[in-house]
């Protein structure tokens, strides 16, 4: 049985529980022109009778997400008594905010529930927990080495290869066209003749950021004789850094070289490999601390995509942009605010 199916065993039990309405007739998953959607239910409320059309959300995407609100709104326009709902196991706050924007009913298993229908129906109950919390898959398109290749993908808007793209980034060809699969089905792809582009790429960094965490890096933490971080960053800046030493500034000290908003009181650095963590220590006369500490080093858990797209900012490595939001949007101090403002004035010009 897949989620769907799941999900719509479930359906009418939670009609009765949710919303006051009587259901004359449920019919699933029907076929009406070229838009087939995932239910239909006639229900009757008082003296009112109407037609509920639903679309199930079987899969975490955004971009899918996105879809389902379009297809409701394209179906339902200029039909009368004709009222779409989205269905799905758990809705975030995001989602139901979103749906309410658009003028979409919902209803998810958890319990949460918004319907409206002209001025004599309105029913709101909200705020229940996620029932059904998500398994994560150890690989997928923001795994590690998968990541890589929606760096690529994201900085340039062009249509890709299988191969064009592999030996760009120098990963295998069949990796590639594995990944590409997950992507398509999860709706990131726009196929093109037998080329290859991501479509709802604001859906795409929504669903990495949801996916990301940088608890998983594994810090080091030291203190370094200096005032302020700047003074760090102008140490970095004076040392002979040999080339095999790999490193890249990210996290708030990153931004500051890229795009500086937000106070900051530690300076992180992503080294490679315990040779250019004690590198880093050695030169810098750095003192390992347990509070206190003014320079991070860390050894990322995304070893093969975090140095990606770096770039020479005053003679420092500074991590691409999408790996600094990654880092900050959930980043406890002031990282959100840094965040946005990453993503509104370098970002966005990526995404659009």
């Amino acid at each position: 049985m897949n989620i769907k199916d799941d999900i719509l065993l479930q359906v009418k039990e939670k009609f009765k529980e949710l919303l006051p309405f009587k259901i004359v007739n449920f019919h699933l998953e029907p076929q009406i022109g070229p838009f087939r959607p995932d239910f239909i239910a006639e229900v009757r409320y008082k003296n009112k009778r109407f037609r509920l059309i639903g679309e199930i959300i079987k899969s975490a995407s955004s971009s899918q997400f996105q879809n389902n609100l379009v297809q409701l709104k394209l179906y339902i326009m200029n039909r009368q008594k004709v009222i779409p709902i989205i269905i799905a196991k758990y809705l975030s706050p995001q989602r139901r905010e979103k749906c309410k924007e658009e003028g979409i009913n919902f209803m998810d298993l958890s319990g949460n529930v918004f319907f409206q229908y002209g001025e004599g129906i309105h029913i709101e109950r909200i705020g229940f927990p996620n029932k059904f919390p998500e398994v994560r898959r150890k690989r997928g398109p923001f795994s590690d080495k998968a990541s890589i290749i929606l760096r690529a993908m994201l900085k340039e808007d062009k249509l890709w290869g299988v191969r064009e793209l592999a030996k760009k980034i120098n990963l295998h060809a069949s990796y590639v066209s594995r990944m590409f699969c997950e992507l398509e089905k999860l709706d990131y792809l726009v196929k093109i003749n037998s080329k290859v582009k991501l479509r709802n790429k604001k859906e795409i960094l929504e669903d990495w950021i949801h996916f990301y965490d940088f608890k998983k890096n594994k810090d080091f933490k030291y203190f370094s004789l200096a005032k302020r971080p700047e003074e760090i960053i102008y140490k970095l800046k004076n040392l002979i850094i040999p080339k095999r030493i790999i490193y890249g500034l990210g996290f708030h000290a990153g931004a500051y070289l890229v795009s500086p908003h937000a106070v900051f009181n530690e300076v992180h650095l992503y080294v490679s490999n315990n040779e250019s963590l004690n590198f880093f220590v050695e030169k810098l006369r750095l003192r390992s601390v347990e509070q206190g500490a003014n320079l991070i080093l860390v050894l990322p858990y995304y070893k093969h995509s975090v140095f990606y797209d770096m770039r020479k900012l005053k003679n420092l490595w500074v991590v691409s942009d999408i790996q600094l939001y990654l880092d900050l949007y959930k980043y406890p101090l002031r990282g959100i605010e840094q965040a946005e403002h990453l993503l509104e004035k370098r970002i966005k010009k990526m995404i659009k």
